[in-house]
């Protein structure tokens, strides 16, 4: 399908964040070759100073406004925003499944399906100028939870973790939802730090301004994994890692070890396979190959990144609806 020169474009993005990063994929590449969409969603909404590039607008104000209305997967209200009632969703196409990246699913609808010539992998994110990247020399970011609990590594085995990463020197920082945070202050008491940013601006501020990203197959790992920042990502399975792993900065991806020949009971068990040790490892391997790379940030010893960060957290914490717990 060749979109039509001049033709209105408005490209609906799913709720997920993670599909959200990977539909500005499309987006990007749309702006690449002199089209203009306007783009719909809550993650472009809250992330609109980190695509600048990007028309975010709201389904009330545009109904029946389209030429062309394209959206990653079935919404309620996309086709209300064409002229036809009818939308292009990408995932009733051929290219969108089979075993490639989801990214490169992406790519590959921009080059063939819609005509693109100046394609990329890349989304258009921008970090703003007022976070300074990496200005936290030892924050490991720890993202715990996610919207899918079969997905979740155990708390007991992440709070270890935190308490291995403390012993060397690094400091571990729990980022949870706001919904989340009464289930996890509690944490506080054992010496962690907790928190909670209501707004996702916010949310990738936070992860910006730290040097590491552990966490669960979840989109706070795909937004990480845009802004740079170096992320480790917890799957259960191959196939799972293969397809949706943060697809764009500095990463890898630790599984369990297959002991068990049926792929059925490996995800059932794969919490209980996938050990802290081996956790542990591959981030000591994520933290050799990428530590040189970071070191062009201003450098601080732990004692006054500490310090530091206490400050910073402070003024984190005074934003509407924020939420911080420290030992």
């Amino acid at each position: 399908m060749k979109l039509r020169t001049g033709g209105s474009i408005a490209v609906v993005l799913p709720s997920p964040i993670g599909d959200s990063l990977i539909g500005l994929v499309l987006v990007d590449n749309l702006i690449r070759n002199g089209y203009r969409p306007v783009v719909f969603g809550w993650v472009a909404e809250q992330l609109a100073d980190w695509f600048p590039q990007v028309t975010v607008g709201r389904p009330d104000a545009w109904q029946r406004a389209f030429d062309t209305v394209i959206e990653l997967r079935p919404t309620d209200y996309a086709s209300a925003l064409s002229r036809s009632g009818k939308t292009l969703c990408l995932a009733a196409l051929p290219e969108y499944g089979g075993s490639k990246h989801m990214v490169d699913r992406i790519v590959d609808i921009a080059s063939n399906v819609l005509g693109l010539s100046d394609v990329t992998r890349e989304n258009g994110l921008v970090v703003p100028a007022g976070v300074m990247r990496g200005r936290f020399d030892n924050r490991v970011v720890i993202h715990p939870t996610g919207s899918h609990p079969e997905k979740m590594w155990s708390r007991k085995k992440f709070l270890a973790l935190s308490r291995v990463l403390s012993r060397r020197r690094l400091q571990p920082s729990f980022l949870v939802a706001p919904a989340e945070f009464s289930v996890w202050s509690d944490i506080a008491q054992e010496g962690c730090e907790v928190n909670a940013l209501p707004q996702l601006s916010e949310v990738a501020a936070w992860i910006a301004e730290s040097s590491w990203f552990i966490g669960n197959d979840s989109g706070l790992g795909h937004l990480a994994s845009c802004i740079g920042v170096p992320t480790l990502s917890l799957f259960m399975r191959q196939g799972l890692a293969r397809s949706w792993r943060p697809g764009w900065g500095p990463g890898a991806v630790v599984l369990p070890p297959s002991l068990l020949p049926f792929g059925g009971l490996r995800e059932r068990l794969w919490q209980r396979l996938l050990t802290v040790r081996r956790v542990t490892s591959a981030f000591q391997t994520l933290h050799g190959k990428h530590a040189r790379a970071l070191h062009h940030y201003a450098a601080a010893d732990f004692g006054d990144a500490a310090s530091t960060q206490a400050t910073h957290a402070a003024r984190i914490g005074m934003l509407p609806g924020a939420q911080s717990r420290r030992f």
